[in-house]
This record gives C-alpha cells, structure tokens and sequence, in this order.
C-alpha cells in the first residue's frame, strides 16, 4: 500500500505518560472499545492491516522551446533555443508533478465500522502510545453529526503525545441511519502508525 504524506491535528488533553520518543513510535487502543460518558461500549475491531509506503512530491517547471517540424529545435543567431510565448506574452512553462518514494514506511490499521446509538452523546478512547499523535477534526460533505471534543475543557484538543484520551461527540439523529459514515484518523506525528476508525450512526426513523 502506498500513501501521500499529508499533515493534520489531534485530540488528547493532559497526557497520563509523556512516553519515550527516542523509541521506534507506537500507537494503539488499549482497551479496544469506545466508552460513552453513559456506560454504553463498543468493540474497536480491525478489518484489515497494511504496510504503507509513503511518496510525497514536488513540481518540476521546465520553459518550452520551439521546434521544426522533425521535432529539433530552433535557434536564434546566437545559436540559443528560442522560447514558445503564449498569446498573453509570457513565455510558456511547461509544469510537471515527480512523485518519489520518501523511504518512510508505516503500519495501516483500518477498523470495521462501528454503529452508535441514534442519541447525543460524548464518547471516549484510550490512546497508549510513546509518541507525539494526531487526529483531524472530520469535515463532511453533508451535515456536521460528529466533532473532536476534549471532555475536560469543554472544547477542541488538537494535540497529544504519550497515553492519553480521543474524546468526540455525536448529535441526536431524528431521522434514518446516517449515509455518511465518518473516517476517523489517528496516527503518530511521523505517520508510521495510523488509525482509521469508521463511525456511522442508527436513527430514530429506522
């Protein structure tokens, strides 16, 4: 499996152990389960793991020169190839994306999706890792249902290291189960760990 390296936030409040980053990074969900402020668990179970390859990327800007028609290039008097001007003026530049392996490998961990009660509600995972990790605030196409919540503060956390605490909150659904179900990341700031819990909700209606 290949990836794009890509950067993004996370979820903890103060961190129980701060962890020893000199390590080889680890992260894990220990126990396996999400745990609602009312009691209600729900098994975290993996669907599949991967070996991850990252690429990343960058742009290459060449100018492009005129050609006969056997594909040579023309020169001016000098002896210099002669730039293509575009109808605006400007000479024309050719762009093109090199991607390249970074050498980073990493471990994908996706989960089976987890189906929570149609109530609100605030939700708790135990994070146990000797790293710095993140997760990203999910940003739907539809209708927002489901928001990184730090229990103890009452607002967004967007950073964490060692073992600590993933909390998140669910809006009541009034209507049919949830089209939308929602990718929750979390990985290690290196990104050679990462998480995808999959989270979708039932309805009153169903």
């Amino acid at each position: 499996m290949t990836a794009s390296l890509f950067g993004v936030l996370s979820c903890e409040d103060e961190p129980e152990n701060p962890g020893d980053f000199n390590l080889k990074s680890e992260l894990s969900m220990d126990p396996m389960m999400v745990t609602s402020v009312g009691g209600q668990s729900y098994a975290l179970e993996e669907e599949a793991v991967y070996d991850t390859l990252y690429t990343s990327s960058y742009e290459k800007r060449d100018t492009t020169f005129r050609v006969d028609g056997s594909g040579n290039y023309i020169l001016d008097e000098n002896g210099k190839k002669i730039p293509e001007i575009g109808s605006d003026g400007n000479i024309i530049v050719s762009i093109d994306t090199i991607v390249f392996q970074t050498g980073k490998r990493g471990v994908f961990h996706k989960m089976k999706l987890v189906k929570l009660e149609s109530k609100a509600d605030t939700f708790t995972i135990h994070i146990k890792s000797n790293a710095l990790w993140k997760a990203p605030q999910y940003a739907p196409t539809k209708a927002q249902w489901f928001f990184n919540y730090n229990l103890r503060t009452g607002g967004n956390s967007l950073t964490g290291g060692g073992d600590g605490y993933f909390y998140f909150r669910t809006l009541r659904n009034k209507n049919k189960t949830r089209v939308e179900p929602v990718p929750q990341y979390i990985y290690t700031s290196d990104s050679t760990v990462m998480y995808q819990l999959n989270f979708g909700q039932a309805g009153e209606r169903d």
